[in-house]
């Protein structure tokens, strides 16, 4: 075999090599995660990086679970999530690669796998940081609607394609006084301007439902859900009443 034949051989083998080359796995074990928290993390960080949903199966002890998504002018991606007794488990990859080129199907700095493992542990990080910090002082509401994909990690279910609008209500007391709401005054403000009351829960949200008459103790926080009539609505309002002396105070969360 002559110089050239030898030279020849060698870039078919490396050309071939390249070729076969796969995209370095990124895994993220974490083993602090329960499943729920590593579900709405991962649909989080996608969310962050402006890529929109395409489809999403929650993962279970039982059962991984991902989230296929896609944004204009970069490749989709995919995560995988794998739950087990040790916590959790997200593997980033991005998919709809072209035919490897001489260079292999390498990972390019700034693609999915590489931005979703920063933007997680980023928000992670930062998760875990505000559950440490001394809760803000007062009265605390958030109010948020929730759309399909949101509807399927919190409660299993995609409510809104059944045309029900599912709302997650989180209060925190973090005053030196009892406070009472009565869930069914918690009214939505349609895009015409009617008020509108909850409906009952679905079978999904059995079980999840805000209490209908609750009472907040000093330092407690409460989570649940409300259940409307899926539509448009720009605003929710609800009053939260204290406990010693009959005054209400008003809450208004514009959307």
């Amino acid at each position: 075999m002559n110089v050239v034949s030898r030279v020849f051989l060698v870039c078919v083998v490396l050309t071939s090599c390249a070729l076969q080359q796969s995209p370095r796995k990124r895994t993220i074990a974490a083993p602090t995660l329960s499943c729920d928290e590593a579900n709405r993390l991962a649909y989080r960080t996608v969310t962050t990086l402006g890529y929109s949903i395409v489809s999403l199966q929650v993962a279970t002890p039982s059962q991984p679970g991902y989230i296929l998504a896609r944004k204009e002018g970069a490749k989709d991606g995919k995560v995988t999530i794998t739950c087990s007794g040790g916590g959790a488990t997200v593997e980033p990859e991005k998919t709809g690669l072209p035919i490897p080129s001489l260079v292999g199907a390498t990972e390019q700095p700034g693609e999915f796998p590489q931005i979703f493992v920063q933007t997680f542990n980023i928000l992670r990080s930062t998760q875990e940081i505000a559950a440490k910090r001394e809760p803000e002082k007062g009265l605390l509401m958030t109010i948020t609607r929730l759309n399909g994909f949101e509807s399927q990690l919190e409660l299993g279910a995609d409510l809104p394609a059944t045309g029900i609008l599912p709302v997650k209500v989180v209060i925190s007391n973090n005053t030196p006084r009892p406070y009472g709401l009565e869930a069914s005054k918690v009214f939505l403000q349609s895009a015409a301007g009617a008020r509108v009351a909850p409906m009952a829960p679905p079978p999904a949200g059995q079980g999840k439902a805000l209490q209908e008459e609750l009472t907040l103790q000093p330092g407690q926080t409460v989570t649940g859900y409300l259940f409307y009539p899926a539509g448009e609505y720009t605003s929710a309002r609800t009053m939260l009443i204290d406990k010693e002396t009959e005054e209400r105070e008003g809450f208004s969360v514009q959307f």
